[in-house]
């Protein structure tokens, strides 16, 4: 392992630590990718950011319908694209904190596994990075 890697080992298990909330029952298991993308933080957030807007930044979906006004307890109905495991999904807005750059949606329907999403944007070297932690 790197300098470099040890550091994501770190910041990872810190970001675990601090945010990612949900606790893995029986039967369920989390994974956490980090990510890192060339581009100032700040832009990566503006897009990040938009929960009525994931087709922004997932190629993967086709659509989305908001029922709230954006703000924490908003409600997403998203259709992915054929090809993929699921076909829709039912989310709900837990935290948006522009200041630290952390979006946390849970799962809350559709027709897959997943539970929680937690998605951060941080920097590093003045580049983002993503961190992406996600309970089955």
């Amino acid at each position: 392992m790197n300098g470099g890697d040890a550091v994501s080992g770190i910041m990872e298990a810190e970001y675990i630590r601090r945010h990612h909330k949900h606790e893995a029952g029986e039967r369920q298991c989390t994974s956490a990718v980090i990510k890192r993308i060339k581009a100032p933080v700040h832009l990566v957030w503006s897009l990040v950011r938009r929960f009525d807007q994931p087709q922004k930044y997932k190629p993967f979906v086709s659509r989305c319908i908001m029922k709230g006004d954006l703000g924490i307890g908003s409600v997403r109905e998203v259709n992915v694209k054929s090809g993929l495991p699921a076909t829709t999904s039912t989310e709900r807005l837990e935290l948006l904190d522009d200041e630290e750059h952390i979006l946390g949606i849970r799962i809350v329907g559709g027709d897959h596994r997943l539970k929680v999403t937690l998605l951060i944007a941080s920097s590093l070297d003045a580049f983002a990075f993503w961190f992406l932690s996600r309970s089955y």
